[in-house]
């Protein structure tokens, strides 16, 4: 179920993201992009807006992934592509492994092309996916910086209360 909380940001209960991260450090908010490997125009811009806001808020533990969107991508694809990031930020690649995984995402707006001729039309969000420290939610996220972080974290602690 996606929740309209506040009217801002969206969030869902992640049924597999506490097991998925579990080797994330305790306290450590997890951003993750779905892209497209290959990815010229909305890809560059997101993995940017990460690179910013590790910029903006480095006080802050974040692992970054970015959601490799196409199950074809070979791992020397992923890791040629993600290289040129990687000087600036860490950034990992994330692969659903399963389909619950897969169906998950794409109900999040995850473009994640079924057919390999799907891929090269290009087509695919520009959100972002925050998983915070409980690992019991995932935020959609349309736009990555401070007005926005400073939200999720006051519907964070709205919701605790």
């Amino acid at each position: 179920m996606i929740t309209i909380f506040g009217g801002k940001s969206r969030f869902v209960d992640c049924p597999f993201c506490l097991k998925k991260f579990s080797k994330e450090p305790t306290g450590t908010w997890i951003l993750i992009y779905p892209g497209l490997v290959g990815c010229g125009k909305k890809c560059p811009l997101a993995l940017e807006a990460l690179r910013r806001f590790k910029e903006r808020f480095p006080e802050i533990q974040t692992s970054f992934y970015f959601l490799v969107t196409d199950p074809s991508e070979s791992e020397e694809a992923i890791a040629a592509y993600l290289d040129y990031y990687q000087k600036s930020i860490q950034i990992k690649a994330l692969r659903p492994e399963t389909e619950e995984e897969i169906s998950f995402y794409r109900k999040l707006g995850a473009y994640m092309p079924i057919h390999p001729s799907l891929k090269q039309r290009d087509e695919h969000g520009t959100q972002f996916f925050l998983v915070p420290p409980n690992r019991d939610t995932m935020y959609l996220i349309p736009k990555l910086g401070e007005k926005e972080w400073i939200d999720i974290q006051k519907e964070i602690e709205t919701e605790i209360q």
